[in-house]
């Protein structure tokens, strides 16, 4: 309603009052086209793919114009948990919605390929080592008044969050700075879980992506009646982490072909850190994924009702909304069924956005980007600032700025035995540094992300001193790394990339 007579008020758009039809809570499912979507989408590709368009052509895809709008958009983030960049073929609701609707980020990645530090990541704008959340157990290490949440609720949002919040949270503390929450703890589990709803804590009964869906309905619903204020809304299903149980309508749905890659078959792990030991071969590669995607079919449902519902009630065009996982997942790659390693299908995670009239429908942007610019892009749009003394490591992803490198980072995780690591990702190379207990450099690793996509040869690993890059570049590498270790911010002494 409010969002209507904005629009009224600054001229810009017709009324869309009670022209449309009300969509019906309890829809039908469409059959899934997946077969199409597979090759629009090339999920075939290798994951390191680069386009060879001008840096020009790649920034202009982004519309120019940044004038200060001055009533401030929604902000609805759907946020998955351990999806893939090459996942969305089972997801028509969604790209219909975002990749059609808005801009599809090709070259997206999480800085910390783990859920809860890569979550504190989206919500603050900040690399691990700023924000202090190294693990799946440090949730409580987060200063809650660097967040997001915390910002847009001092702005005059109305805040909510239906799922998952951060790992292992205490269910008996609510969230802070949130108005509305249905959040959940245990995240091994789809169906009869225990969540906080509204400082209530109860067994929800069934299936959970549902329960989230159906809360995240609900809380658009007090957002439209309450008052005019702006909201902001986080829909978090469990999907498609483990144990990747399907919903039971979805149990023995199709899902699209999956041709093994070089990644998945490859035999000769001689060149990766010691560390690691095969855990999956290509047989449970692909029974892993088909579960998966299953998981993924109930998110594009929940997807669907959320977004038919915002336009429904007239507040899409008003709404900077995103689509977007905490981590990649290796489902066979290397023999490896974790995430956690700085390989490609790790990091590497779906990221769109969607905000009418200031992104281009139907596109896509090849930029390195990552999820530490959410909040940037948000606070941007929203008009807000954050204090100086909590500076913000990402960037607007509207503006117009072209990365050379990210920089990934891994803290030790108590469940796996991965060490600490950093990596330099371009569009052309991987270089990682693995660093024992006492900060020694143990094992290194280097990729020709354009010879070698799936990177399954380390030139710094394969005992062939013939292929190894210029010594120079491996030095150069290593202090970037060292800078990066300590950036903060971007701009100042030591500007994060």
């Amino acid at each position: 309603m409010m969002a209507t007579l904005r629009r009224c008020l600054l001229g810009s758009r017709a009324a869309m009052g009670g022209e449309q039809a009300v969509a019906d809570p309890r829809r039908t499912i469409r059959p899934r086209r997946w077969s199409a979507i597979v090759v629009c989408l090339g999920l075939v590709a290798p994951p390191a793919c680069t386009s060879g368009s001008d840096p020009a052509e790649r920034r202009a895809i982004q519309t120019p114009d940044r004038t200060p709008d001055p009533y401030p958009p929604n902000v609805l983030i759907f946020l998955t948990d351990d999806q893939r960049a090459d996942t969305l073929g089972v997801m028509p609701a969604t790209i219909r919605w975002f990749a059609e609707g808005g801009t599809r980020f090709t070259q997206a990645h999480v800085t910390t390929p783990l859920c809860c530090p890569s979550r504190a990541s989206i919500l603050t704008g900040r690399y691990v080592h700023n924000h202090g959340v190294r693990d799946n157990f440090s949730a409580t290490d987060l200063d809650q008044r660097t967040t997001l949440e915390r910002y847009l609720q001092r702005g005059g949002y109305r805040t909510a969050i239906t799922g998952k919040f951060l790992n292992e949270w205490d269910l008996s503390v609510d969230p802070p700075y949130f108005d509305r929450w249905a959040i959940f703890r245990d995240h091994l589990s789809y169906r009869d879980v225990e969540f906080n709803v509204d400082g209530d804590i109860r067994l929800v009964r069934g299936y959970s992506t549902s329960f989230v869906e159906r809360q995240a309905l609900e809380f658009l619903g007090d957002f439209e009646h309450v008052d005019g204020r702006p909201w902001f809304l986080i829909v978090s299903p469990l999907a498609p982490h483990k144990p990747f149980t399907a919903e039971r309508r979805y149990t023995n749905e199709p899902t699209p072909p999956w041709p093994l890659s070089p990644a998945v078959l490859e035999q000769d792990l001689s060149d990766k850190p010691p560390f690691l030991h095969r855990e999956l071969g290509p047989h449970g590669a692909k029974v892993t994924r088909r579960l998966q995607l299953r998981t993924l079919m109930s998110t594009d449902d929940a997807v669907d009702a959320v977004m038919t519902e915002a336009e429904r009630l007239g507040e899409l065009e008003d709404t900077l909304a995103f689509f977007l996982s905490d981590n990649g997942f290796l489902t066979g790659e290397h023999g490896l069924v974790d995430k956690r390693l700085p390989y490609t299908e790790s990091t590497h995670i779906p990221l769109l956005v969607r905000w009418d009239g200031h992104i281009i429908a139907g596109s896509t942007d090849d930029r390195l980007v990552a999820n530490v610019d959410v909040t940037p892009t948000v606070l941007a749009a929203a008009g807000i600032t954050p204090p100086d003394r909590y500076p913000l490591d990402g960037h607007d992803l509207l503006a117009v700025a072209e990365r050379v490198r990210l920089f990934l980072e891994y803290f030790p995780d108590p469940v796996r035995p991965v060490p600490e690591w950093a990596a330099i990702l371009t569009s052309n190379v991987l270089y990682v540094e693995y660093y024992g207990t006492d900060g020694s450099t143990i094992f290194l690793e280097y990729y020709d992300n354009r010879a070698d996509p799936w990177q399954t040869q380390n030139l710094l690993g394969d005992e062939d001193p013939a292929n190894d890059p210029p010594t120079a570049e491996v030095r150069r590498l290593s202090s970037t790394i060292t800078d990066d270790r300590r950036c903060q911010g971007v701009s100042g002494p030591a500007p994060c990339p």
